[in-house]
């Protein structure tokens, strides 16, 4: 019921939003083009909220994969809900926490802000996570928001005092290759988990041969944009689970023969 909620008060923004801006604009201009494979810009000089100004890649921890998330602060609507979004997705995935077992980072598109509105940012969303956790929020001058945002395919358009922007998390591998998208405000916790996992090849945090295997059995799917079940894998799987226990049976068998074998021959 939340979620219905929250989706119905996205749409409505969305309308508005698209009421205001010119048609072309927001066909041509907004948007994402997606760059599976391809690196983010890590050499992108960025702010943080204590104001020190470094690489990006200096920012991020490079043992570990990063959420990316692109929002502006001062936005009145579809931010606010993605960032929402994000926290709760980050929240529902219990044994994968920011700061420990991942990068969470928040840039802004938005040159005109500053560390100071990064850190009011930061300081709210830091209440809702475990205090050693980690949710960081930078700001950047338009020359480096337009290096990020360019490496990653974010396409966004000055709609009067406010921006015209898709809504969607990225997600990168420790080495800053970019290894998916998903789109939209809300996200399912199992692809929000299993886009993760991706991004790390399967090995991060407290993840188990189970979450590996989940990871196998289920493929991204370009239309829905959501993780959906191969059936493929999931019957190769199921044949070798079965081709596994047929095989312990057998020798199990085996041996109970031959140990008869053995005792009818000592008497």
């Amino acid at each position: 019921m939340k979620k219905l909620f929250i989706l119905i008060l996205f749409l409505a923004s969305c309308l508005s939003v698209l009421g205001v801006s010119d048609e072309s604009v927001i066909v041509n201009d907004v948007g994402w083009t997606e760059k599976l494979g391809d690196h983010i810009d890590l050499n992108a000089n960025i702010t943080d909220n204590n104001n020190f100004t470094k690489k990006l890649g200096n920012f991020l921890d490079k043992n570990k994969p990063t959420v990316l998330v692109l929002a502006y602060y001062s936005c009145p609507k579809m931010c606010t809900f993605l960032l929402n979004g994000v926290l709760e997705a980050v929240n529902s995935t219990d044994k994968i926490r920011p700061g420990l077992d991942y990068n969470l980072i928040t840039l802004s598109f938005d040159k005109n802000d500053n560390y100071e509105t990064s850190n009011l940012k930061q300081q709210k969303y830091k209440e809702s996570i475990a205090s050693n956790e980690q949710w960081s929020f930078y700001s950047a001058d338009s020359i480096n928001i337009e290096a990020v945002t360019s490496s990653v395919g974010f396409k966004f358009a000055p709609d009067g005092d406010d921006f015209a922007h898709p809504a969607g998390i990225i997600f990168l591998t420790k080495e800053g290759k970019i290894s998916r998208y998903l789109s939209g405000v809300l996200y399912d916790s199992k692809d929000f988990k299993l886009a993760l996992l991706e991004a790390s090849d399967g090995v991060i945090g407290k993840s188990s041969l189970t979450d590996k295997v989940l990871l196998y059995c289920y493929g991204f799917d370009p239309v829905g944009k959501k993780f959906a079940l191969r059936a493929l894998n999931v019957i190769k799987l199921g044949g070798g689970i079965t081709l596994l226990f047929v095989a312990i049976f057998m020798f199990f068998m085996w041996f109970k023969k031959d140990k008869k074998n053995n005792e009818g021959e000592t008497k």
